[in-house]
């Protein structure tokens, strides 16, 4: 897989009376087999400020949280992390805890590689 672009927003609202202003995206645009595709994946904006904290205190992700933020890496983990993904376009994620195994255990060689031409 060669990653081409990442990057992550904070939903803002289109309408009044709508709801994107409590959601994050995340983006990955990535080359497999000669194709590309880009993934999406929405989660809840309230997730990324509760795992921030604790991911500075991890060694591998306090060192990528000082150049990116966590919704910027987010799909491209998420991509890394579940190989049924790559099958899809979007993902959303409602739930905390399967939003933050996400980030548990990484696989920092492959990450780092994914990572190195942004560097």
């Amino acid at each position: 897989m060669l990653i081409h672009h990442i990057d992550g927003i904070e939903l803002e609202k289109e309408k009044p009376n709508t709801s994107e202003d409590f959601f994050n995206r995340s983006e990955a645009s990535y080359e497999l087999n000669g194709e590309k595709h880009t993934f999406h994946l929405l989660y809840v904006r309230y997730f990324e400020e509760q795992l921030e904290d604790e991911l500075k205190q991890h060694d591998f992700w306090k060192h990528y949280l000082q150049k990116y933020k966590i919704r910027e890496l987010a799909a491209l983990t998420a991509l890394s992390k579940n190989d049924s993904y790559l099958k899809r376009k979007r993902v959303y994620i409602n739930d905390f805890e399967e939003f933050k195994r996400l980030f548990l255990n990484p696989d920092e060689k492959s990450l780092n590689n994914l990572l190195k031409p942004f560097q």
